[in-house]
């Protein structure tokens, strides 16, 4: 059913046995490979960059099936290390769905995991209970769904409905249909299903959406940097001392300095921090990516941890972004070398990276960040995520001018701020009890609950208000307003950022980071479709343990609209 390309192929095979350790191992038996250990970039890493596969639309469909099953550690490691992990078609890295503006994407995802028994499912409770009052049964987490991440698609019946739970042993048609206006960019799906989606997303289950350019409309720069495009799907796959991840305390942050007392504490051993598990990039540990000098390459980033902030560099390279989000931005935005590009759960940024006239090896890193700009609230050390060879060849590029690319801007120069009318608000809370045994997850000092329901008229504009709050003063060792990560589906949202020349700008986006207790405003406006969807912290464990509000678009009459 699925048609990969030649190179999709290539790429796939490449991945099953060179890229994640070559070492066979059985999951369920401790192994050394699969000890938390340092691991060993120079065994398992520096291997030739290779994107994930392709399946691209033909004829303005994009027909295939997605089976979700665990991998089979006897032939798929990572760093050695035989995994059984929740994934699509048994693999690390599913393909990119590439697709154009007004194509249809049929795609039959057939639930291939086994169905948990009573016992098995009330355990799995009994671990989002302990830890949050929640005001739902969330979904076992062998169940699933799919969502079309950032997409401007209709949220209901068999589309990007996310309020589905497809069941394990059972399958279901998704019918999604892109607007011929949608804005052309970088996307991303994974699985949503409240109370699954952590364990899954966390366990690899997120691939790249890439809506094609226009080659009529492109810059020609452009249009040669994206021959040699690179995705890089940033993972933080999250595995235990067997190879396998069940339990969703594992993706809680963990001591704040590891070290190994704290290491050692119930509850700890298992985190991404104390694990000293790697970021991976399309699975591979530390790729290489060659490229001759001058030339220029489009790169497009995709956090899809469930919980990781990254500030994505280049040594020696400016960072040219053209896109947040999927959305183009009408412009080049240099951020010069040293100045990282903020990625946070759900975020994409689109670069353009020309090769520097200096042959050589540059590191790409995710830079060190201090406990205040950290989703784990801990200060975080540098990361080595790939490297960039520079080898003596000459192929000296152009990059576009913001000039050429302020026609791809999606919605011109429309600035929601100035029509706005309505203000929704929104406080991600994250406290906790006096006994501090079970945390508050909510929106609004309401955990999820498909009933409660926000509803919004089509056509309006709002003003969206976000903050974050924690305990009072007076609650015992309480919990600060931490940082959460807002996403609202369907509709993107303005939201004023600093530009690199230091003056104010207007940005499109769909996921935003907000640090409380200050207030952050964005605009948006509800487009083209009615029906119920949801909004939540991207922090994915928040999501399944309450965070997470579900909207309505209704078809009411709005006088103001554009």
């Amino acid at each position: 059913m699925k048609k990969l390309h030649q190179s999709g192929i290539v790429t796939l095979l490449a991945v099953s046995t060179m890229l994640l350790g070559c070492s066979s191992t059985l999951a369920g038996k401790n192994h050394p490979d699969c000890a938390y250990k340092p691991i060993n970039v120079e065994k398992y890493g520096k291997q030739p960059f290779q994107n994930p596969p392709d399946l691209r639309a033909q004829n303005g469909r994009l027909d295939t099936a997605f089976t979700v099953q665990y991998t089979d550690p006897k032939t798929t490691q990572i760093a050695g290390c035989g995994v059984k992990l929740r994934t699509y078609d048994g693999k690390l890295v599913p393909p990119t769905l590439r697709i154009k503006q007004g194509d249809v994407v049929n795609l039959l995802l057939k639930n291939n995991l086994p169905k948990e028994s009573p016992n098995e499912i009330q355990a799995q409770f009994d671990q989002e209970n302990q830890n949050a009052y929640l005001d739902t049964v969330p979904a076992s987490f062998n169940t699933t769904n799919m969502h079309f991440h950032g997409l401007h698609v209709s949220p209901a019946g068999n589309s990007d409905n996310v309020l589905l739970a497809i069941a394990p042993q059972s399958n279901f048609p998704y019918e999604v249909t892109l607007p011929k206006d949608h804005p052309i960019g970088t996307y991303w799906y994974h699985a949503h299903a409240h109370g699954s989606t952590s364990i899954q997303v966390g366990s690899g289950m997120a691939g790249a959406i890439v809506i094609e350019d226009d080659p009529s409309i492109t810059p020609k720069a452009l249009l040669a940097a994206n021959a040699n495009e690179k995705i890089f799907l940033l993972q933080s796959i999250l595995y235990n001392q067997q190879g396998e991840l069940n339990n969703i305390t594992s993706l809680f942050p963990g001591p704040s300095n590891p070290n190994p007392k704290d290491c050692s504490a119930p509850g700890n051993k298992d985190t991404w921090p104390c694990s000293l598990r790697r970021i991976t990039v399309n699975g591979q540990i530390v790729p290489v990516i060659t490229m001759k000098r001058g030339e220029v390459q489009r790169w497009r980033l995709i956090d899809t941890a469930f919980r990781e902030s990254i500030a994505f560099a280049v040594e020696g390279h400016d960072l040219h972004e053209i896109a947040l989000d999927g959305n183009y931005l009408g412009r080049v935005d240099t951020w010069k070398a040293g100045t990282a590009i903020d990625l946070q759960p759900g975020y994409r940024s689109d670069v353009l990276v020309k090769a520097s006239m200096t042959p050589g090896e540059y590191r790409i890193i995710d830079q060190p960040a201090p406990s205040a700009k950290s989703l784990r609230q801990a200060d975080e050390p540098e990361n080595l995520l790939a490297i960039l060879k520079v080898t003596d060849e000459i192929d000296d590029m152009a990059l576009p001018t913001s000039a050429e690319m302020a026609a791809l801007a999606p919605f011109g120069d429309l600035d929601l701020s100035k029509q706005a009318v309505g203000v929704q608000e929104v406080a991600f809370k994250l406290g906790q009890d006096i006994p501090g045994k079970k945390n508050y997850f909510q929106v609004n000092y309401r955990a999820f609950n498909p009933d409660h329901v926000r509803q919004l008229p089509l056509g309006g504009i709002d003003m969206w208000s976000l903050t974050t709050v924690g305990d009072p003063a007076a609650v015992p060792n309480g919990i600060p307003p931490l940082p959460h990560v807002f996403h609202i589906h369907v509709n993107p949202f303005q939201w004023q950022r600093t530009g690199p020349d230091g003056k104010p700008q207007m940005v499109w986006k769909d996921t935003l980071l907000v640090q409380g207790p200050a207030v952050t405003n964005v605009y948006t406006q509800y487009r083209t479709y009615s029906g119920k969807f949801v909004m939540h912290c991207h922090i994915l464990d928040h999501e399944d343990l309450g965070m997470m509000e579900v909207e309505e678009v209704v078809n009411t009459p709005i006088a103001h609209s554009h």
